[in-house]
């Protein structure tokens, strides 16, 4: 790859800089017996800092298990999952909690959006969490919302929205915010 002759110094920096998401040989079992289900088997992944990344596969394979994962909301059986270089598995709930509040950031498939809240209100929901000032939070969220293009429909619903503007690339604003 011509990236790592035309930067050597990006990829030595980024060879000595923990990635913010790292899964190690992570496996998650539900039930137990001949009714055990083995929803991930060893799955590595590593995500850096900046990278977009998407999940994807068939009915089945372990997304939404991987993402309850990295999302903080399950553990694994077995494997490891580190956070900017912390085992996340030594944590408690409640920090494990902490993390997923100040630091994470999702979109899901089908939005989440409460319909009868403007598009600014919508985006402002996960600052409300976080504990955020209400002037911190509206600033953040016109913010978010200009960075998609949608600060002139920021009073708008959901569902004054066109297809587009309501699509999920533009609803990414949700998460920004939380500067995830």
């Amino acid at each position: 790859m011509t990236t790592a002759i035309a930067q050597p110094q990006a990829a030595a920096a980024h060879a000595t800089t923990p990635p913010v998401i790292e899964l190690r040989l992570v496996t998650k079992t539900y039930g137990a017996g001949a009714a055990a289900v083995q929803a991930l088997r060893g799955v590595d992944l590593r995500i850096a800092a900046g990278e977009f990344v998407a999940v994807m596969g068939p009915s089945g394979s372990g997304k939404s298990t991987c993402m309850n994962i990295i999302g903080c909301l399950d553990v694994p059986t077995s494997g490891a999952y580190f956070f900017e270089g912390v085992d996340v598995g030594a944590l408690s709930r409640e920090q494990r909690a902490l993390l997923r509040r100040h630091y994470l950031g999702f979109v899901f498939q089908g939005y989440n959006l409460l319909n009868r809240t403007s598009a600014l209100e919508n985006v402002e929901l996960p600052l409300v969490y976080r504990g955020l000032a209400p002037s911190a939070r509206r600033a953040r969220a016109l913010g978010a919302l200009a960075a998609v293009g949608l600060a002139a429909w920021a009073h708008h619903t959901p569902g004054e929205l066109s297809g587009a503007s309501s699509s999920g690339s533009r609803w990414r604003a949700r998460s920004s915010p939380s500067r995830p």
